[in-house]
């Protein structure tokens, strides 16, 4: 399988008059490069984000997190209600274990199981309490009792307010990604932070500000990512 992405470059300029940089009392529009850089590093991130969101599609021609149709042999999304549980968990962590490698040139399912086993926990802030409590308590809050062994303990929470536009119930599960690919955010080289720039205007002596970073985004492969829509 190939998949396949390019970096798109981002910037944005804003300009000080002379009058307003010499009225600047309180040293304020000294700043903005920190203001841009800061602002540059959330879209790299809304980004990045929006590749779950937005379930594009793969190079199999079916989206992302889709059931079994096509070329996809096997599912990567659950629906209905849900929020995360012990049960539910389990249910969707052996979806990932029986995850198979490419399909045979033939377009038959590959016997090659995988056994990716999730690492990762995500979910919109609507579910953070509930995530939370899930994976680092040691009380069962569904069966009110104290649990011997808390099954979703090895589980690490990610919790980004960014999904919660989308969604506030849908969640997911990711395999870590040494083992598997997920998604890749990939920087121009020397981009890897943003690159902010100043220069004066000698005939106006007004400053501007150029803050620009290239990247993209992309997932890989749909293996290691389980959603329920939770709705």
């Amino acid at each position: 399988a190939k998949e396949t992405y390019s970096v798109e470059a981002r910037s944005i300029q804003i300009s000080y008059s002379y009058r307003l940089l010499v009225n600047d009392d309180m040293d304020m529009l000294s700043r903005t490069p920190q203001q841009l850089g800061s602002a540059a590093a959330r879209t790299v991130n809304t980004v990045a984000w929006a590749v779950l969101t937005t379930n594009g599609l793969m190079s199999d021609g079916v989206a992302l997190f889709s059931t079994a149709t096509g070329a996809r042999k096997r599912a990567n999304l659950t629906t209905g209600s849900a929020t995360p549980t012990a049960l539910t968990i389990q249910t969707m962590t052996n979806q990932m274990r029986q995850m198979r490698g490419e399909n045979t040139p033939e377009g038959a399912e590959s016997t090659d199981i995988l056994n990716l086993q999730p690492k990762f926990i995500v979910g919109p802030g609507a579910l953070d309490t509930t995530i939370r409590q899930l994976c680092l308590s040691q009380f069962d809050v569904v069966d009110n009792r104290f649990m011997q062994f808390n099954t979703s303990a090895h589980l690490i929470p990610i919790i980004e307010p960014l999904l919660d536009v989308a969604s506030t119930t849908a969640w997911y599960l990711f395999a870590d990604p040494s083992t598997v690919d997920t998604v890749e955010v990939s920087f121009l080289q020397g981009q890897e932070t943003p690159v902010v720039r100043s220069y004066v205007d000698d005939a106006t002596l007004a400053q501007t500000f150029t803050v620009l970073q290239s990247f993209g985004a992309k997932a890989l492969n749909h293996r290691g990512m389980i959603k329920h829509a939770g709705a």
